[in-house]
């Protein structure tokens, strides 16, 4: 049986002992078609530095994303994997990546369950979907901020569904690692999760600008919504320290 690793769009490098794929645009639509014939769990991180940052801190979260498809978001690990590898990934911005996700789905006509969450954004989130990808199949959807006691009556419907993808949004506990640690409690398929883009799909904000992606100035929206964010700082300078170590000694 195939797996993520045997994916021939995929090529991890290694970035500060923490892997990375890479995964060209035009690739995605053939990477979708292995991830879903590979009959297998696959999770899809869309990682910024500060997951790199956790990763190293958390060993649970390190584990996570070993065991994930782990594309990049941040300008700062494109540059990282140059810095140490040679070679630069493909950043992806996260609306962008999910529209070629859900695109290479609707030509084959296959399926998403959607979690996560309040009840008007699911909705919204739906009504939109079905207006854009028609020839998608919503066969299931739950909101966040549920109740311990309903968790496996939604792991069993994602089960019973079978759903190609799951598409994870707030409310759901522990967000990257409910997928790993449910890894075996669930169907095979794509599971993203990814805030950000539910609450475009659900209106609650823009879609955020290509060009301050490009420039590596996406934060910038987020940190004018909060401020306290500007304390992350500190941490990015350790994650710079920590890629010279990395560089000088050969680690």
């Amino acid at each position: 049986m195939a797996n993520e690793r045997s994916i021939e769009q995929l090529n991890r490098l290694s970035v500060m002992r923490i892997g990375v794929d890479s995964l060209e645009h035009e690739s995605i639509p053939a990477a979708v078609d292995a991830l879903v014939a590979s009959g297998r769990v696959t999770q899809i991180v869309l990682a910024r530095w500060w997951d790199f940052m956790r990763a190293r801190r958390k060993r649970e979260y390190r584990a996570c994303l070993r065991d994930a498809v782990v594309l990049p978001v941040s300008k700062s690990i494109a540059f990282a994997a140059r810095f140490l590898c040679r070679k630069r990934p493909a950043r992806h911005m996260p609306f962008d990546f999910m529209i070629r996700l859900l695109g290479a789905l609707e030509d084959k006509r296959r399926s998403i369950y959607l979690l996560g969450g309040r009840p008007g954004a699911l909705r919204t989130i739906e009504q939109n979907l079905r207006q854009t990808f028609p020839g998608l199949r919503i066969v299931g959807r739950y909101t966040g901020y549920y109740g311990k006691a309903v968790e496996a009556d939604i792991l069993t419907a994602i089960r019973k569904s079978e759903p190609n993808l799951v598409l994870i949004g707030p409310g759901v506990p522990a967000g990257d690692l409910w997928v790993s640690r449910h890894r075996s409690e669930l169907s095979a398929g794509i599971y993203v999760h990814c805030s950000e883009v539910f609450d475009v799909f659900s209106e609650r904000r823009n879609r955020g600008s290509r060009r301050a992606f490009e420039r590596g100035l996406d934060f910038v929206p987020g940190l004018l919504r909060r401020p306290w964010r500007v304390l992350r700082f500190l941490p990015y300078l350790w994650f710079l320290f920590l890629l010279l170590v990395f560089r000088v000694f050969k680690l």
